[in-house]
């Protein structure tokens, strides 16, 4: 029993199901032989009714016979060969004739009645075979007695026979059921007496651990069957339970870093789909988390860049000097600078320094870097970032208190607005650069080149104010010399038409007296004299006239005026142009 006990429940199950198995073929065998008995019986039965009635029918012709007959003879031989063959059957067994069915030979009751029955059955056959077939029939009075008589006999051992069997019959059919409540008290019991094992070994530990998983508690104290192992099981995913709620609980209070595997010492990944699935989702969860982190600080970042570049004023190197300093503290870069495009001759633009933080000042002997030169020109040209993990040596130097060493990477980006650079930002770190950080030094290059490009814009305009404004005071000037020139002109004029008069008059008053003198001496003295006027008069005018040509004219003052009024109007209109784009903040 001890060895029984300590073999699995699939073993006891099995082994139980097999002996029940056992135990009703048994029945079924049992049963099925009894019950196949009992037909037999009533075949056996019923197959010597059948043959008492054959017999009879022989009788009946065979007296028939021997009243006068002659035509039933060969009925009479026929009927006696199947009677014998009826006889032999039912005494030992066989196929009854005509059908499919076998029985088998009599009980022992039955056949002390057959033996009788046989013997008185043999005699009528001889005396009937006698009286028709061997002698000619005489004596028939007699044979018919002898003949009745003795199928009297073998009548009544007919009904003695199948009175035995019926006493057999419902003795067999008393065992038959004395079989039937042995199986049903057998059955019954067996299942009786299984309930309280179903119930000790399946049931109550069922049970227990449904009221352990309810309360999350494990279930100890079984035995080491399949229920032990299914109770094993749950205890181990209650215990997974329990660390997932804990693991869950440190999540939701926001500790992204804590590790499945201090909870559980003995997780593996694979076999548990619940801690698999939260690991995935504290990853993921983590990866939101930086992400979110990482967006925050780009937008702090361009937050306090346009507060810079706000407050900046428009001193390009006071500005430039606070934004790279900032942006190299707030990447976290040991080095930085700033160029800016210089474009002031369109046929050698380059880049000009305009600031720079904790670099070594041998680095910028030169200030100006021509288009497409060295690292920083071909990041201009191409107008895409340029991120070096691997610096060339003797290209950049981090100095300290402590050494100089070189860095590990090297931030190139332009200052571009679509497709117009205004310049480059140079950063230079012992750490690498990550992604998020690039995108943001990216994105701030547009504010800065939109701002830069704001101030130099002004810059440009002030110029321009500053032209139109001497512009105005020349003009003005021009205006008080042009009144003065008018004046004196005016003067000149009148003074020359005033001559003009006098001369007219002389030379009309010398043309009337030189037409009432006759002496030819005079008359040429005065044509002389007139002449003279004449002279004078033409010498007056030219040099009025140059006078005159050496002061611009009225036409030409007022289109310098107007000329310098456009001027100072296309100003007027980029200032304020410049002054909404001042009060608007930079785009990020």
């Amino acid at each position: 029993m001890k060895y029984f006990r300590d073999r699995t429940l699939a073993f006891q199950i099995s082994f139980l199901l097999a002996s029940l198995i056992l135990l009703f073929v048994i029945q079924f065998v049992v049963l099925q032989a009894k019950i196949s008995a009992l037909e037999q019986l009533h075949f056996q039965r019923d197959f010597a009714r059948q043959t008492q009635v054959s017999g009879q029918q022989v009788f009946v012709n065979a007296t028939l016979f021997l009243q006068g007959r002659d035509d039933l003879i060969e009925q009479i031989v026929s009927a006696i060969d199947q009677q014998e063959h009826a006889m032999k059957t039912l005494a030992d067994g066989g196929r009854i004739a005509g059908t499919a069915v076998f029985i088998e030979q009599l009980p022992d009751l039955p056949r002390i009645s057959f033996r009788e029955l046989q013997g008185h059955w043999q005699t009528f056959r001889q005396i009937v075979q006698r009286t028709s077939l061997n002698e000619p029939r005489s004596g028939n009075a007699k044979d018919l007695m002898m003949a009745r008589a003795q199928w009297l006999s073998i009548s009544s051992w007919f009904d003695r026979l199948i009175e035995d069997m019926d006493k057999v019959i419902i003795s067999e059919r008393s065992s038959l059921d004395l079989w039937v409540g042995i199986v049903a008290f057998v059955n019954v019991g067996l299942c009786v007496a299984g309930y309280p094992v179903f119930k000790r070994k399946i049931a109550l530990p069922l049970k227990k651990m449904e009221r352990n998983t309810a309360d999350y508690t494990h279930t100890l104290d079984l035995p080491l069957d399949e229920i032990g192992a299914v109770a094993s099981r749950v205890n181990d995913v209650i215990e997974q339970l329990k660390d997932a709620s804990d693991f869950v609980k440190e999540i939701g209070e926001g500790n992204l870093s804590v590790r499945y595997e201090d909870l559980d010492k003995g997780y593996q990944h694979g076999k548990n789909r619940l801690a698999d699935s939260l690991i995935d989702m504290q990853v993921k969860l983590r990866q939101l988390n930086e992400e979110d982190q990482r967006r925050q600080w780009i937008n702090e970042g361009l937050t306090k860049f346009v507060d810079i570049l706000r407050s900046g004023g428009h001193d390009l190197g006071t500005l430039g000097d606070s934004i790279i300093s900032t942006l190299a503290s707030y990447t976290g870069s040991a080095q930085g600078s700033l160029y800016l495009l210089n474009d002031s001759n369109p046929q050698d633009p380059y880049l000009e320094l305009i600031s720079l933080f904790a670099f070594d000042i041998r680095k910028f002997e030169s200030r100006h870097i021509k288009i497409g030169e060295g690292i920083l020109g071909q990041t201009f040209l191409e107008k895409e970032s340029t991120y070096l993990k691997n610096i060339p040596q003797q290209y950049i130097r981090i100095t300290s208190g402590l050494g100089g060493a070189n860095p590990t990477s090297l931030l190139v980006v332009p200052l571009k607005i679509d497709q117009d650079v205004f310049g480059v930002i140079e950063l230079a770190s012992f750490n690498e650069y990550r992604e998020h950080e690039i995108s943001f030094v990216e994105r701030l290059g547009e504010t800065i080149a939109s701002t830069f490009a704001a101030v130099k814009a002004a810059g440009r305009n002030r110029e321009l104010l500053e032209e139109a404004r001497n512009a105005t005071e020349m003009m003005r000037s021009q205006e008080e010399e042009m009144r003065q020139n008018m004046e004196e002109l005016q003067a000149t004029q009148e003074e020359m038409a005033r001559k003009e008069k006098d001369y007219i008059i002389k030379i009309e008053g010398l043309e009337r007296k030189l037409a009432y003198q006759g002496n030819s001496k005079e008359e040429e003295a005065l044509k002389a004299e007139l002449a003279g006027l004449r002279r004078e008069k033409e010498a007056c005018a030219e040099a009025l006239q140059e006078e005159r040509n050496k002061k611009p004219s009225a036409g030409d003052e007022w289109r310098i005026a107007e000329e310098v009024e456009r001027a100072l109007r296309i100003n007027l209109e980029a200032i304020k142009a410049m002054q909404e784009e001042f009060g608007r903040p930079p785009g990020p």
